[in-house]
């Protein structure tokens, strides 16, 4: 192997490792209500049903939101959270999914 081989080899690593280390929205969002306490079945569902719904801004606000809110480190920093999400969109698909999955896709 050449030394040009080799740096476009090590390129090529870099890239698929640090690919993989970025979780998709979808992945943060799941990742994000687990540590808010839903259940592992929930979260899935709830992180399936927003991928379906939104695209891929909405997915990341929506992740974004949850990081905030997991985060908060009282109350008042939990309602700040709350009242951060400024996407009717992801809002409404939110509500949405969690009715979806509330009444059966869990």
């Amino acid at each position: 192997m050449n030394m040009n081989s080799k740096y476009l080899a090590l390129v090529a690593i870099a890239g698929i490792v640090g690919g993989c280390a970025t979780l998709s929205p979808a992945s943060r969002i799941e990742s994000q209500l687990v540590s808010l306490g839903v259940s592992k079945p929930r979260a899935v569902c709830l992180s399936e049903e927003l991928d379906r719904r939104l695209d891929r801004k909405d997915l990341n606000d929506v992740a974004d939101f949850l990081e905030n809110l997991n985060r908060a480190q009282s109350p008042g920093g939990a309602l700040d959270a709350l009242l951060s999400i400024d996407n009717a969109d992801a809002a409404a698909a939110i509500a949405s999914a969690g009715l979806s999955c509330a009444l059966g896709k869990d």
